[in-house]
């Protein structure tokens, strides 16, 4: 009887620790990383910062799917353009959609191009300082929903920068 207890035991506890490696493992195929690179200055002396992201969406990728981006950043700043790493290289810069809100925008990533077969993409957004910040620092954040099979997974990710680095670069 007792080695029947046991085994039952060990075969439960060896179930959960294969469910738990398991589990484990396949989140780590899902992760967005978000970073800010100051990029000088343009024509009409506004500091520039490109917001570099990459992502992977693990097994998803091997799923009929839709992403859709969003990007939101502090007050002063203004959303120019973004670009998607298609087919392995960036392509052409695209105007970021105009809204009414003044702290965010969303954009559509075309999964048959932007995504590698192992799930990976990347780009980035460019803001440009509209209006003098009376704050030390700034934030962007970006957002991706992966929708596959009907089901939404949320990525996200923000990073900030000094803005006298940025005003001065």
């Amino acid at each position: 009887m007792e080695f029947v207890v046991i085994g039952i035991v060990l075969v439960v506890c060896i179930f959960t620790v294969t469910l738990v490696v398991i589990r484990k493992h396949s989140n780590g195929d899902i992760k967005l990383e978000v970073t800010a690179v100051c990029e000088g200055k343009n024509e009409l002396d506004q500091a520039i910062m490109k917001i570099y992201f990459t992502f992977s969406i693990g097994k998803l990728a091997h799923r009929k799917k839709d992403i859709i981006g969003s990007i939101d950043w502090s007050k002063g700043w203004m959303p120019v353009c973004y670009n998607l790493k298609e087919n392995g290289a960036y392509q052409e810069e695209q105007l970021l959609p105009a809204t009414n809100e003044k702290t965010y925008t969303t954009f559509e990533i075309n999964t048959a191009n932007a995504i590698d077969h192992l799930g990976r993409g990347e780009g980035y957004a460019v803001l440009v300082l509209e209006e003098p910040i009376s704050t030390d620092q700034s934030r962007a954040g970006v957002i991706l929903a992966v929708t596959a099979n009907m089901v939404t997974y949320q990525l996200s990710d923000s990073t900030s920068w000094n803005n006298d680095f940025a005003v001065n670069h």
